[in-house]
């Protein structure tokens, strides 16, 4: 396995060549991508099948689709994204013309998590390519087969330097993430997240963070319980909850809770069997012993049933939380239900929380939601919906404050890539006298003209 040092010469070396910055070089690795993961695919959904028993349909969906989405829309816009921009001077800039130019940032370094091993890994791959960069990726050792499935689309897509996928665990990233990268990309945990944008700072790396947070799903008196139910669920526990979007726990207005969760019940029975092994399990045993040891921090109401051999974890409705459980990051398939009367408690109560990746509200009171929106910043905010935000193409995607900083998807990806160029043009034959000492022009004057 290549040291890391030597992965980012390889990489400095590829970019070096100006092989990755004209537009139709960079047209032709984004039509390679999408080939070769059309290609690979059924091998890709057999990897996600063995790392994280996702079935078919939700690796699909839930990866492979967004990955294609993302190339589509590079492939569309790449021209229009990299095109320099006119600015617009002030009169005593004239003749010459200010613009802005989208550069490459260089060698560039991705580092993906387990829960959404391809998609998590290549959107912004897209990005890192269409911004014409030489990519250095690292794909979570605790998805091993998808890791190495990686390795091997980007070796049947990318000449040697300009993709290249390293597989490793923590000593890895960490020796990578000390390398003077041109830009670092990680998607992770909040805590790790510190320990990556401490390693850049060290070498002046700009970075894009893109973590979690417990995200509150607030459900008024309004909401229809059985709709409502249905798209919490689905986002709950799609990927067994193991996704940085997914609802963290219910705020229920009181007077909605018994049909809510009466609601809630029936539909997982629906959607997983009523032992709930419809499910998929979770990714490992140490993630499933975390997950057990939450189950006595609240009454359960629904699920609860843990299987060890088999790593799953029945979904489960859990009442009375501890508070302190309403500030972690659950990260599984357990949603802790608190129930509330007053709005400007539930309000105050959001204020005092951390930013989180996603808020979501269900109601039809729009003063409700704008000032649930208004009490607590967070990337991304749904009215009665949840995750849906994050497979609209053009919206950028990202955290604020401990759920992340900076923004991927679409043009943000492209320009979370790029360096933002600041360009001025002068004619050489034109040079007014009044700006160069000694200065003849009352300053009074300069005043009234230049503001």
């Amino acid at each position: 396995m290549a040291e890391a040092p030597a992965l980012l010469d390889a990489a400095r070396a590829h970019f070096s060549t100006g092989k990755t910055r004209p537009l139709d070089a960079r047209r032709a690795a984004l039509i390679a991508l999408r080939d070769g993961l059309e290609a690979m695919e059924p091998e890709l959904l057999a990897a996600l099948h063995s790392d994280l028993g996702k079935s078919e349909f939700e690796a699909w969906t839930s990866e492979i689709l967004l990955v294609r989405q993302e190339i589509a829309l590079a492939l569309k816009r790449l021209p229009r994204w990299a095109a320099e921009r006119r600015v617009r001077g002030r009169w005593f800039h004239f003749p010459g013309r200010a613009a802005l130019r989208m550069e490459p940032r260089g060698a560039v370094l991705i580092l993906g998590p387990w829960n959404y091993p391809v998609q998590l890994c290549l959107v912004p791959l897209v990005s890192a390519i269409a911004a014409g960069n030489a990519v250095v990726l690292k794909p979570s050792e605790v998805a091993p087969a998808t890791a190495a499935a990686l390795a091997r689309l980007a070796a049947l897509c990318f000449a040697p330097g300009h993709v290249q996928v390293v597989q490793g665990g923590p000593d890895m990233a960490a020796a990578l993430t000390a390398q003077p990268f041109g830009h670092i990309f990680f998607t992770g945990s909040t805590e790790t997240g510190r320990k990556v944008a401490e390693a850049a700072a060290r070498n002046l790396a700009t970075t894009t963070l893109e973590l979690g947070g417990a995200n509150p799903c607030i459900v008024d008196e309004s909401a229809e319980p059985v709709v409502t139910a249905r798209r919490i669920a689905w986002a709950k526990f799609l990927n067994a909850g193991q996704t940085c979007l997914a609802p963290n726990h219910l705020l229920v207005h009181e007077s909605r809770a018994e049909p809510l969760i009466a609601a809630l019940r029936e539909t997982i029975t629906r959607f997983y069997g009523a032992d709930g092994r419809g499910m998929q399990r979770v990714v490992d045993a140490r993630h499933l012993g975390r997950l057990k040891a939450l189950l006595a921090r609240g009454r359960v109401l629904h699920g609860g049933a843990v299987d060890e051999n088999a790593l799953h974890i029945q979904p489960t409705l859990l009442a009375d939380p501890a508070p302190a459980l309403l500030r972690e990051e659950i990260f599984g398939p357990i949603l802790p239900i608190v129930t509330w009367r007053d709005r400007a408690e539930l309000l105050a109560g959001l204020s005092g929380l951390p930013a989180p990746l996603a808020l979501y509200v269900h109601t039809r009171d729009q003063g409700l939601a704008d000032a649930v929106a208004a009490a607590l910043p967070s990337g991304g905010f749904c009215v009665n919906e949840n995750l849906v935000h994050c497979t609209v193409p053009d919206l950028p995607f990202g955290g604020v404050g401990p759920s992340g900083q900076g923004r991927y998807h679409g043009q943000a990806g492209f320009e979370a890539f790029s360096n933002a160029r600041a360009v001025f043009r002068q004619p050489a034959g034109i040079d007014p006298a009044m700006r160069y000492p000694p200065y003849k022009a009352p300053l009074s004057i300069i005043k009234r003209l230049m503001g």
